[in-house]
């Protein structure tokens, strides 16, 4: 019999590619594949997608994004704010607890204390945590006084804002708010969530397991709730592709689907990203936060002025036989993006720049390099046959809204990873790239473009804009509006095309707190009632 439980429990490990099984913990796995395994499950520091997905469930907040996007009470039983709307007072509820592990060697209460010493934690210098910026509202961040998060007893927490914030409620809910026991972090040595002996979580699933192949995440049944968690290394990459089946018949369980709704309706996974248009009758939740545009290298003497790079990107947005799920994009912020509650794209409209004759402009802007053409032009983008198709069409509608000066570009299919490095070491001309923000802040995705960064194109009004823009709360979107506007206005990047996708689901799956930017997922209301 103990030979028979041994062998139920690798199994259990192993098959991390099954969809919704019963494991031993009488209830259905959900199945997650990530490019790498989370190295890390300490909360204030995680901020890549895998870690992200495994802190949110692996830990409980003050507050809860539920499935309509609010903030919810979860560790907080109830809440108070002054009149002015400058302090939040939060009383815990009872019996709040962290998961011991066999691994642990003590047990460790879990108490407001613990709140406080993980904001604490954000804004040391040690920390380099990325969530300093979220909470720069709080009374002491900018490091004149004493920090505002104090607990005048084991159940109660308070914050202190500098100004009022509409959006505190969400904000506790982010990773960086999480409780960290200090006695615990401190005996951790300096590897505090670097494996599952120096982690102490208090979330709605524990670690089962962490290894080279996964992370695995558990919690006790309890009705229809998905009681597994398993965020597993996608090794599909490494795999030999396989022919597609004839139209009508499906994929083979022992093939590699070749794409996320596939890999779902195969069984292969219980959830993907993919096209919107692929998820068909299985459940799905589409958004738009993906923007595809041209960067070009500004230090390039054929790309150095601004009437070259804007002709160049305004002919680009000339092509109009586009692969389903994309559409023309009418700005760099993708319409996923919202901006005091309400989607910015539709508040602020199109911020594209007005470019007359495209020829005459690049005949202008060619002049001033000196220059009567291009030569030697080389244009990296994704591998992938929609790519190539559409970067093939830009192609031709540079020869033909720009004649002879286009010549012919080379195209060159690079992977995305290794064309993103390439374009952040400037060692390119021009590139078709992909940019999805890792947050709802759209302050934040502007910044990636500032001094210079993946462009060498340098403008002290756009970085002056995006500054004062960094500091302020509620900001309102004709502000952002203008420092988009003078971002595409300078030419370095043309956007070119938003794309459509979706979060696809296995049937039967149910209540899943789904985050774009990241993406990210919370499974504490999740359910699973199919067959």
């Amino acid at each position: 019999m103990r030979f028979h439980r041994i062998l139920c429990l690798l199994l259990c490990l192993i098959l991390t590619a099954g969809l919704l099984t019963g494991c031993g913990s009488g209830g259905a796995s959900f199945t997650w594949r990530v490019d790498r395994v989370p190295a890390n499950l300490d909360p204030q520091i995680a901020q890549e997608s895998p870690e992200r997905i495994a802190v949110t469930n692996l830990y409980r907040g003050l507050t809860r994004i539920d499935e309509n996007g609010e903030a919810v009470l979860d560790c907080a039983e109830s809440y108070t704010v002054s009149e002015d709307g400058l302090t939040y007072t939060f009383t815990l509820k009872d019996n709040l607890a962290y998961t011991k592990l066999k691994k642990h060697e003590k047990e460790y209460p879990l108490t407001s204390a613990d709140f406080v010493f993980g904001m604490e934690r954000v804004f040391r210098e040690e920390t380099a945590s990325p969530y300093r910026d979220l909470y720069s509202n709080l009374k002491g961040a900018d490091g004149n006084g004493a920090l505002g998060v104090s607990a005048p007893d084991e159940r109660t927490v308070v914050y202190q804002l500098d100004t009022p914030d509409p959006a505190f409620l969400e904000k506790l809910a982010q990773p960086g708010a999480m409780p960290c026991n200090e006695e615990f972090f401190e005996h951790s040595a300096g590897a505090y969530g670097l494996s599952a002996a120096t982690t102490l979580a208090n979330g709605y699933f524990y670690l089962y397991n962490w290894n080279e192949n996964g992370l695995f995440l558990r919690r006790s049944a309890s009705g229809s709730l998905i009681t597994s968690l398993r965020i597993v290394l996608d090794t599909t990459a490494q795999a030999t592709p396989t022919p597609e089946p004839a139209s009508g018949t499906s994929v083979a369980q022992n093939q590699t689907p070749a794409t996320g709704a596939a890999a779902v309706a195969a069984g292969d996974v219980t959830a993907a990203i993919d096209e919107a248009s692929a998820a068909g009758n299985l459940p799905s939740i589409a958004y738009t936060a993906t923007t595809w545009a041209l960067v070009f290298n500004c230090e390039d003497k054929q790309l150095a002025s601004q009437n070259v790079r804007l002709a160049l990107g305004a002919s680009a947005a000339g092509v109009e036989q586009l692969p389903t799920g994309f559409s023309t994009a009418d700005g760099l912020i993708p319409p996923a993006i919202q901006v005091n509650g309400s989607g910015y794209r539709d508040a602020v409209g199109s911020q594209m720049p007005a470019v007359g004759d495209v020829k005459e402009l690049c005949r202008a802007g060619l002049n001033e390099a000196g220059l009567q053409q291009f030569s030697g032009i080389q244009v990296l983008y994704p591998e992938g046959a929609d790519y190539q198709a559409l970067i093939e069409q830009v192609s031709q509608q540079w020869q033909k809204d720009l004649g002879a000066f286009s010549a012919y570009f080379t195209l060159k299919a690079v992977p995305l990873d290794e064309l993103e490095s390439t374009v952040a070491s400037g060692d390119y001309q021009i590139a078709l790239l992909p940019f999805s923000p890792s947050s709802s802040d759209s302050v934040a995705f502007l910044q990636q473009f500032t001094e210079g960064a993946l462009t060498s194109w340098e403008s002290a009004s756009f970085d002056s804009q995006v500054k004062q823009l960094a500091g302020q709360l509620n900001t309102p979107a004709d502000q952002i509006a203008l420092a988009e506007q003078t971002l595409l206005a300078g030419g370095a990047i043309s956007p070119l095309w938003y794309q459509d996708q979706a979060l696809v689901m296995a049937q039967g799956v149910d209540h899943v707190v789904f985050d774009p930017f990241g993406p990210v997922l919370d499974l504490t209301w999740a359910t699973y009632t199919g067959g």
